[in-house]
């Protein structure tokens, strides 16, 4: 299930304090990648590989300004045991260069917004500048390493009874999901607690057949520290660029909430 994006999302994304505020926040261990989490070993377990087309909302409330943003396209895979939900593992990612900002009813403003943030954040050229390819590929995915579920509503979810959508019987379970959030090359431990509802057709023995797919909604949002990812602003080639504050004022925020919505279906 995931977590997260994550980041992402984060997908964290936008504008971040500084100075001050900064100097209160220590920067999170360096990573370019996580370790993949292995699931003990089982005979229930299904993999399940994340839909592309997902989505990370990203919510800013910031002194003079609500910024808002999302990033819709994810990946993934999920490892989950159907009959202990507990031993289920996975890795959620969401690509940040898809990161857009939708504060304004200004489609011009929007814009600018967006090449800041991803500027910001290295998947990007700027206006003033381009990054490598490198560069550019190290920091496109917001990844969440899941290494624990925790509070499962039931651990066994072929006994979940289920209820009808279209031509589905839905088992519907919450938990608590544990692991690294990489992002902007940092590394932090985070939880989050998730809504996993899981698709079988209607009449389906779920005991015995695979679910078709599974919905994976955030219950609460998960709070990611920009600073802690040193996510600042950036001119195009990648150097701190202060003065880019100007460009937002007192429109700043330390943290954004993310929520996700993924869909996974069985299979590599």
């Amino acid at each position: 299930m995931r977590m997260a994006w994550a980041g992402a999302l984060a997908l964290s994304v936008i504008v971040t304090g500084c100075d001050k505020k900064d100097a209160d926040v220590k920067l999170a261990p360096a990573a370019s990648s996580l370790a993949a989490s292995t699931p003990p070993p089982t005979s229930h377990a299904v993999k399940f590989t994340i839909a592309p087309k997902g989505l990370a909302s990203i919510d800013m409330p910031a002194p003079n300004e609500h910024i808002k943003a999302t990033a819709d396209v994810a990946a993934g895979t999920l490892d989950v045991d159907l009959m202990k939900l507990s031993n289920s593992r996975g890795e959620v990612k969401m690509d940040l260069a898809t990161l857009t900002t939708k504060t304004f009813d200004d489609e011009k403003k929007n814009a600018s917004q967006t090449g800041h943030a991803r500027t910001w954040l290295e998947v990007a050229d700027g206006e003033d500048g381009k990054l490598s390819d490198e560069v550019k590929a190290q920091n496109k995915w917001a990844v969440f390493a899941i290494r624990g579920v925790e509070k499962p509503s039931a651990e066994d979810v072929t006994k979940v009874e289920p209820t009808k959508e279209g031509g589905d019987d839905v088992r519907t379970v919450t938990l608590t999901v544990k692991g690294e959030l990489l992002i902007h090359g940092h590394k932090v431990e985070r939880s989050a607690d998730m809504t996993v509802a899981f698709h079988w057709p209607t009449g389906a023995d779920p005991a015995k057949d695979k679910p078709t797919s599974v919905s994976v909604k955030s219950k609460t949002p998960l709070r990611v520290i920009l600073a802690e990812h040193d996510v600042k602003p950036r001119d195009g080639f990648g150097k701190i660029a202060k003065q880019s504050f100007k460009l937002l004022g007192t429109k700043v925020a330390d943290t954004a909430d993310i929520t996700l919505e993924l869909t996974a279906r069985p299979g590599s």
